[in-house]
């Protein structure tokens, strides 16, 4: 059995415990290689949240006239249903605590060469099955020095290197945009302004708004920088927006991140400097005490900030492919961020559509009716299917042209452009 585990990737990330537990099963059990395969994800999985070992969930029946494929069925059945019933609960984070801030990172920034700047937004799907405003991406910077256990930035980059394009002004004055670009993101490689002016990237991207007056340009953080506001001040169709999230899965999930309070004296801080900003409450964690702290984080985003404010805000939730699955599973990272039902969704996986929209809905109701029924912000849900959008805001899209069209109007309404 020990050539076996070679067959299944994911096998390195058990430890002996747990490699010999399954050794000893299969001695017992002629499992095929489906079941052997959940089974090692299994054991996975369960260490990374912390709820114990597979032995601890594995049952033999306790009839001994059950033999062979029958009490194979039972067993591997009856494991099923426990994880089952843990993935269909909210995630419980009273007693986690990740360990990943215990482990050091080497991040090691060097300057490099390399091909497009431009890249595209990664959710759209064949047939329009989710609404994308068809966002292009400025990727000036790849990997994240933070450690966000759900990130997908780890899937596409498998080093610790944080690599900065080299000759970056030059690169971006003769850039060469396509016909009808108007929407430009720069925080889907790495976080847009955790650098700060590191190897003057941002004296780059002030030129580049500069040049290109009518192209709205949106950095995203996690961060609470604020060094970087005089660099970018007087820019209409500059946007700096936070990813929030709640307090705990901030604490337990975004490791390195600055806090919520941290992100929004941030934003404070830009919009007093007249810098246009915008939230996104990304991803939305289905987690025991969400209704309490998403609202909360609402509430505090309403109080300290008038809409008109606000160009945009979005709702997220976790979608994952299954390479970011895979990459998830074998980090060994203590994390609960996978404890949940999975549903595919156009390619990807995901909560249900139904438990989408009962955390959508409730978290856009929890907004006052002001900010709802107003011209601003611009609130729209982020790589979802067109189908969610009427129950949750009441009115939906009929294409993506349709939503990039009312996008591109409330933005540039919002800005003055």
């Amino acid at each position: 059995m020990m050539q076996e585990f070679e067959k299944y990737p994911l096998s390195k990330a058990l430890n002996d415990q747990d490699r010999n537990f399954i050794n000893e099963l299969a001695a017992n059990h002629r499992f095929s290689f489906q079941q052997l395969r959940i089974l090692i994800q299994t054991a996975v999985e369960l260490r990374q949240w912390d709820v114990g070992s597979l032995s601890d969930f594995w049952s033999e029946n306790p009839n001994p006239n059950v033999e062979g494929k029958n009490k194979t069925k039972w067993a591997f059945n009856t494991l099923l249903e426990k994880i089952e019933a843990i993935r269909r609960e909210p995630t419980d984070y009273k007693n986690f605590k990740s360990d990943y801030l215990k482990k050091e990172k080497d991040i090691i920034v060097e300057s490099f060469d390399y091909g497009n700047l431009l890249g595209r937004c990664p959710c759209p799907a064949e047939g329009e099955q989710t609404r994308c405003c068809n966002l292009l991406t400025l990727d000036v910077v790849r990997q994240c020095g933070f450690g966000c256990s759900y990130c997908s930035i780890q899937s596409f980059y498998h080093n610790n290197q944080i690599l900065f394009a080299s000759n970056i002004k030059e690169r971006l004055l003769n850039l060469e945009l396509p016909k009808n670009c108007w929407h430009i993101g720069t925080g889907q490689s790495s976080d847009s302004l955790l650098w700060g002016n590191k190897h003057g990237i941002l004296d780059a991207l002030r030129e580049f708004a500069l040049k290109h007056q009518k192209v709205v340009i949106e950095l995203k953080t996690k961060s609470s920088r604020t060094d970087w506001i005089n660099n970018l001040s007087n820019l209409k169709n500059i946007v700096a927006t936070w990813s929030l999230n709640a307090p705990t899965v901030i604490d337990k999930e975004e490791h390195g991140t600055s806090s919520l309070d941290k992100r929004l004296e941030a934003a404070r801080e830009a919009a007093d400097k007249g810098i246009a900003i915008g939230f996104h409450l990304h991803p939305v964690v289905h987690f025991d005490r969400w209704q309490e702290e998403y609202e909360g984080v609402i509430e505090k985003v309403t109080t300290l900030f008038a809409p008109q404010e606000l160009t945009m805000f979005s709702f997220g939730t976790l979608t994952f492919t299954k390479e970011v699955l895979r990459e998830l599973r074998s980090s060994k990272n203590k994390s609960r961020i996978l404890q949940m039902e999975f549903f595919e969704i156009a390619g990807k996986y995901s909560y249900s559509d139904q438990l989408k929209i009962t955390l959508f809905k409730r978290l856009f109701n929890a907004f006052p009716q002001s900010w709802r029924e107003g011209q601003h912000p611009f609130f729209y849900l982020c790589m979802e299917k067109p189908q969610l959008w009427e129950p949750v805001f009441g009115y939906s899209y009929n294409s993506n042209k349709d939503f990039e069209d009312a996008m591109k109007k409330s933005y540039f309404l919002s800005l003055n452009l």
